[in-house]
């Protein structure tokens, strides 16, 4: 009697189907190709990055905005308006007069002496210039400023304005540089502040 050995030969039932065959189905009519194990699905993997969705800046304006800029302006306008001290013009303490005739400033040549040092008196120009302290100096550009103003700066008459304490002597001398220029029956104005006033 022969052992069938059970561990090298096993026996399939008669129905049993041969996994490395196709198998046939009849209802479809179509064969299947065995099934050797169930795989998960292919993963793919992109090596490229994702683009992200950037958003289009403005386009820069070339034209640069000064409105900071004005409005800085205008406040430093109003700084100093409200800071700074106006000052008129400088007052000069003239001689009294009892009796004086008036004219008209504007068409003067303006010369203001004051006393200064020794017997050279200060001279002064109507827009604040100062004339020279040497005496022939100061004479002779006196002369040239008064011929000046009196040929193309449209003046036809010169006013002194002197101080109370200008001796005669220091006003003789400025007196007499003017009269160089001046036309035949010409006179000088002498300012004075009219006794009352």
């Amino acid at each position: 009697m022969r052992r069938s050995d059970s561990s090298s030969q096993v026996q399939q039932p008669p129905n049993a189907m041969d996994p490395t065959e196709d198998t046939f189905d009849s209802q479809s009519g179509s064969s299947h190709a065995p099934d050797l194990g169930s795989t998960a699905p292919p993963i793919i993997i992109d090596d490229e990055p994702e683009e992200v969705a950037m958003r289009e800046r403005p386009p820069m304006d070339d034209e640069m905005d000064i409105t900071p800029m004005i409005d800085m302006t205008f406040l430093l306008l109003i700084f100093f308006i409200l800071t700074s001290k106006m000052t008129g013009e400088k007052s000069y303490e003239v001689p009294a007069a009892k009796n004086g005739s008036s004219i008209a400033t504007k068409n003067c040549v303006m010369i203001t002496v004051q006393r200064g040092n020794g017997d050279t008196p200060l001279v002064t120009k109507e827009d604040g210039g100062i004339f020279s302290d040497d005496p022939e100096q100061q004479s002779a550009e006196i002369t040239e400023y008064v011929q000046l103003q009196l040929e193309t700066g449209g003046k036809t008459e010169v006013l002194i304005r002197a101080e109370g304490n200008v001796t005669a002597k220091q006003l003789k001398k400025v007196e007499q540089a003017i009269g160089e220029v001046l036309e035949e029956g010409k006179m000088i104005n002498l300012a004075v502040s009219e006794v009352g006033k």
